[in-house]
This record gives C-alpha cells, sequence and structure tokens, in this order.
C-alpha cells in the first residue's frame, strides 16, 4: 500500500469502523491521460466499489495510486495538478477529502480530452495548469481558487533559471520511486494484498471485476 501519507485523498476510505477486520488492499494503478484507465475508473467509481461496499462491507479499500506515462507530456502535468490539490486538501484538513479527490479523478476521467496531447499542444506549462483548473472547476466546486493552486504549481520565469519543480515535485518523485519499486508500467493496473491480477483489464465486465475480488475474501 503506499505511504499513510495519502490515507486522506487516495484511499476511497480514510478510516475503519472501530474492531473492524482490516481490508483487503485494492491498488488502482491509473493515469489520467489513459483511456484504458478512464474506462476502468468509470467501473470502478461507479459500479464495483458500491456493489461491493453494499455486498461486502468495509472488506475492501481501494487505493488510487497515480502513474505518469512519460509518452503524454499532458501526463506529468494532469498528475501534478491532482498531487497537489490532494496535498491542499489534506493540509488544510478539507472535511470529506477522500470524496473530493475520487471526485476531482471522476472529472478528469470523464472529460479526458482536455487532458490530450492535442488540446494542450499550443499553451505553455503554465497555461496548462490553468486550463486544467477551468475545466475542472466548472464541473467540481475545489474548495481553493485558482489563484492558489496555480501558486503551487506555476514555474517562476524571472530572474535567474531555476530547476527546482514546484510543490507537487516531491510527491510526482514518490509516486515514480513506489511504481518502480513495485515494478509497475502499464496502465491500468490492478493488484490485490500487492498481487497484480493480470485477468482484470479495462474491458473486463462489472459481473467479472466483481467476482474477481469477491475470490480474494
Amino acid at each position: 500500500m503506499i505511504s499513510p501519507k495519502y490515507a486522506g485523498t487516495h484511499y476511497f476510505v480514510s478510516t475503519l469502523k472501530a474492531n473492524t477486520v482490516p481490508p483487503h488492499v485494492v491498488n488502482l494503478y491509473l493515469d489520467f491521460n489513459c483511456v484504458f484507465s478512464a474506462k476502468l475508473f468509470g467501473k470502478f467509481y461507479n459500479e464495483v466499489i458500491p456493489r461491493l461496499q453494499k455486498e461486502q462491507p468495509d472488506k475492501f479499500q481501494f487505493v488510487f495510486v497515480q502513474v505518469v506515462q512519460p509518452w503524454h507530456p499532458p501526463s506529468v502535468l494532469i498528475n501534478e495538478f491532482a498531487v497537489y490539490v490532494a496535498k491542499l486538501l489534506r493540509e488544510n484538513n478539507i472535511e470529506n477529502s477522500n470524496k473530493l479527490f475520487w471526485e476531482l479523478a471522476k472529472v478528469v476521467f470523464e472529460n479526458k480530452e482536455n487532458v490530450w496531447d492535442s488540446t494542450t499542444a499550443e499553451l505553455t506549462r503554465n497555461q496548462t495548469y490553468g486550463h486544467f483548473y477551468d475545466f475542472i472547476s466548472k464541473h467540481l466546486k475545489l474548495p481553493f481558487s485558482k489563484e492558489q493552486v496555480l501558486k503551487g504549481l506555476q514555474i517562476e520565469t524571472v530572474g535567474a533559471p531555476t530547476n527546482n519543480g514546484n510543490e507537487a515535485t516531491n510527491d510526482i518523485k514518490y509516486f515514480t520511486k513506489y511504481l518502480r519499486g513495485v515494478g509497475v508500467h502499464v496502465t491500468p493496473t490492478v493488484s490485490v494484498d500487492g498481487i497484480v491480477v493480470p485477468s482484470i483489464e479495462s474491458s473486463t465486465d462489472v459481473d467479472d471485476l466483481v467476482s474477481i475480488l469477491k475470490s480474494h475474501l
């Protein structure tokens, strides 16, 4: 499982009820710029997770693991945007931060064309962050202003040249190191209790997804 640091955003449920058995951990390795990640996320978010929570309450903990696929340059930037919003959610103790992060992911995946190569090709890096905020905020009320978010992401271009990254850099490094450690490179990938389940693909239907996960109980 990824660091508990991200429990308040990337975990679907942040805490367990008292005296419950620890759940099976389902890692969803997803890239915001991957159409197949979008397809699988939609199945999990809209159908699989609600169904399993109803049929097998608190038996699974779903974890969103961000994957940067660098052959799509906007992947780096949208993943930076997401981890920085997650950072703000945690640091400001925003209520329902888990729900907000997963809703942000839902908005990005449902409007995925807004992060594609051709959509952002004519934008500078700093303009791209603003573009992300604009389209996301049309569908989701973020608890932070555009200025607050961009302050932590945009690169200062005045003065001596620097190469220090932004407020999202350390989190992007963390996820990159984590992925290298577990050997996951393809999106989407799903693991249960640390073991990749190769039978789960973006084309796997909902009933099969539920059955596969139940087989781990």
